[in-house]
């Protein structure tokens, strides 16, 4: 113990029925002092655990937590319901713990491995346990005054004291405590940090609880120890099941000098990770669908052979015109309706990313566009929009945007991105509003003969096209080729260099202005590999500070927490019932109890979808000459003979999809066997005699 804590003569120690070994004599002080935690197979550990200290104590170091698999599963105290189910009265009780007084109900199961913490979804529940003594003999039970003092517990992480980026580094012996650092978890918003706490080391670390760090619940359970004495387990559940906020969570920067906390891991400033979210991604998304698998407009490329030359990818573009050529295309003309179908959709995604680019600089960077160019570190930003360049959109010799006699003519295509910025801000409302979806119309109709609705914008600007390629900001610096597609890779590298610019442009956060929480995928995990934990439960008197410290236990045994796919899990038993008479006149009788509730827009949707089978999916997707585009025409929105909206409510039979479900699930994995080749390890059946679907 510490001089602190043998100074006010209260500590933490072990759950008394662990204090003596299964031949009586008094543990070492080291397992005297340490908190134990407990290991239940079942759901119903609670009135298990309060049965257990009142009717048997000495037996609970059979629950003690130990390594275990499930193809290694360590020895289960049997699980009497009649215990918890069923009271006795108290001289029954009393006989029968005196029965069982020496027995070796009391040994504690050996455990040689380091723990694994599993979670309830694998049927494990753990409970970390712990009493409050005095340090006179004895140890008497520490009264606490629940309204002036509190007990709870922390769970602290383990991090090597020498910090490695290599995943493939093994982390050492936990139980080495010289080599390790703690951490102390600090929730914020939806996720957290570890903040430094100090060395691992028991004789050396400080009792020091990090502010803002989390307390988890303790409760009391009172029992009777064979020799009559009332004693006072204090316990708390594990939570085993945030196995992923805390694997997933960073380090703050710490306040001394550790060697692990020295790589303490910061997140992206919030407004550049919703500048990734909101902007960055979806721009990249447009890249990908025109350029993935080769998919680039080689009108816009032939002006550039080292692309051509770079470009590594075999499949045709799916937008060339069929001819009777060798190769199945022509490669100087697109095929327009294709074309067009594929344009409508880009140019819907085009205006809603150019508005929340609009609004990200507006917002973030106090950047209107629309006022005299900015000064500072936003004009570096300015230029690079201003310069990024979309080849031939409008008017160029293979593939224009628009058509003869169209709705949308020359003076109604933009290709520089801020002109585009400034012309899409009077539609910001009712881009929020607008109903239906957008289609450019053919050659000599308007938008409302193919049933565009009003609200959308009255110009066209798209940041990828088929044919005519992409738009590029300027090139920030060298670039560096990798293997691949060099074209795609070179083009997102530019749509990245975009994030140091706004990233220079940042103003200094505004303590009066929230900044947007900042998404999980963006923070930095303090270290990718498998972390190792602790626990020390926790004494506190906040009247008394700061002339009593709070009490902290010494850890717990280094533990993990096993992820919920862990492959050493044991697996909760889960049985799912499937009808039993498919026939048509087994499945009538079922009701049709599962609704589906479906708006007026989402019912013309699916409206639309209904003449589509699977061989129009398959033909869809096959090259020429069996290519065969989807035919999909705008139907508008569900409306009654009155035209007023009409949303659909549809009932749907359980049984029925579950089979469609096991169906679906089979063909899935059997189709994908050649990927991962996993069927078997997928199913194992056992024959089930006399289990008929309809009794005869």
């Amino acid at each position: 113990m510490s001089n602190k804590l043998a100074k006010h003569d209260i500590a933490w120690a072990a759950p008394q029925p662990f204090w003596t070994d299964p031949t009586g004599a008094v543990q070492p002080g080291s397992a005297l002092r340490r908190p134990q935690i407990l290991r239940f197979t079942h759901d119903e550990f609670i009135p298990e655990l309060l049965a257990l200290l009142q009717q048997s104590p000495a037996a609970l170091p059979a629950h003690a937590a130990m390594a275990e698999t499930w193809r290694g599963p360590c020895a289960v105290p049997p699980a009497e319901a009649e215990s918890w189910l069923q009271g006795k009265p108290a001289r029954i009780l009393a006989a029968r713990r005196r029965a069982q007084q020496g027995r070796s109900a009391r040994t504690a199961p050996a455990s040689t491995g380091l723990l694994k913490l599993y979670q309830p979804a694998h049927m494990r529940h753990y409970l970390v346990g712990g009493s409050l003594v005095c340090r006179t003999p004895g140890l008497p039970d520490r009264q606490i005054d629940p309204a002036r003092q509190k007990v709870c517990y922390l769970i602290r992480r383990l991090l090597p004291r020498v910090p490695s980026t290599n995943r493939d580094e093994p982390l050492p012996d936990p139980r080495q405590t010289g080599a390790w650092d703690e951490f102390g978890f600090v929730p914020n918003g939806k996720t957290g940090a570890w903040r430094y706490i100090g060395p691992a080391d028991a004789e050396n670390l400080v009792a020091t609880i990090a502010p803002a760090e989390e307390r988890l619940a303790l409760f009391p359970a009172n029992f009777v120890q064979d020799d009559g004495h009332p004693r006072r387990l204090y316990i708390g559940n594990v939570p085993v099941g945030r196995r992923e906020a805390y694997q997933g969570a960073g380090t703050q920067a710490p306040s001394s000098g550790s060697g692990a906390a020295a790589a303490a891991s910061a997140a992206l400033d919030p407004r550049l990770v919703l500048f990734h979210t909101q902007v960055l991604g979806p721009w990249k998304a447009l890249v990908n669908r025109v350029m993935g698998n080769g998919q680039v407009g080689l009108g816009a490329l032939s002006a550039d052979p080292d692309n051509i030359g770079q470009l590594k990818s075999a499949r045709l573009p799916s937008v060339f015109k069929k001819s009777s050529d060798p190769s199945g295309y022509d490669s100087t003309r697109p095929d327009v309706d294709t074309l067009r179908a594929q344009r409508s959709a880009l140019q819907t995604s085009s205006w809603y990313l150019l508005l929340d680019l609009y609004n990200f600089l507006k917002d973030q960077l106090g950047l209107d566009v629309r006022s005299a160019a900015p000064t500072g570190t936003a004009l570096a930003l300015y230029n690079a929009l201003d310069a990024a360049a979309m080849p031939d959109l409008g008017d160029g010799a293979l593939g224009p945007l628009v058509e003869p006699d169209g709705a949308f003519q020359n003076d109604d295509v933009e290709s520089n991105l801020i002109d585009a910025l400034i012309r899409i801000v009077p539609f910001a409302a009712s881009l929020e509003e607008v109903q239906g979806s957008f289609t450019i119309p053919p050659a000599g109709k308007a938008l409302e003969d193919v049933g565009v609705q009003p609200g959308w914008p009255d110009f066209l600007f798209l940041f990828a096209d088929p044919w005519l390629g992409v738009l590029r900001p300027p090139e920030q610096a060298a670039f560096d080729p990798p293997e691949g597609d060099y074209l795609v890779e070179k083009v997102q590298a530019r749509i990245d260099a975009l994030a140091d610019l706004v990233a220079a442009a940042l103003p200094a956060p505004d303590p009066a202005r929230p900044a947007p929480e900042p998404t999980l995928a963006s923070m930095q995990p303090a270290d990718m590999r498998e972390a190792w934990y602790v626990m020390r439960l926790v004494y506190e008197r906040p009247g008394c500070a700061p002339f009593h410290e709070a009490v902290v236990s010494e850890a717990t045994p280094p533990f993990q927490m096993a992820g919920f796919f862990d492959p050493d899990a044991p697996a909760r038993p889960i049985r799912i019932g499937l009808p039993m008479d498919i026939s048509p006149a087994g499945l009538r009788k079922f009701d049709k109890n599962a609704v589906f509730m479906m708006s007026d827009m989402l019912c013309g949707q699916v409206d639309r979808m209904k003449g589509i089978g699977l061989a129009d999916l398959v033909l869809s997707v096959l090259p020429w000459p069996f290519h065969k585009p989807l035919s999909v025409p705008e139907k508008g929105d569900c409306k009654t003979g009155d035209g007023l909206s009409l949303g659909v409510m549809c009932s749907l039979s359980i049984p029925i999809i579950t089979i469609c479900a096991l169906l679906l699930l089979m063909i899935i994995v059997s189709l994908l066997d050649f990927i991962f080749r996993w069927l078997p390890y997928f199913i194992v059946c056992f024959p089930l005699p006399g289990f008929k679907g309809r009794k005869k």
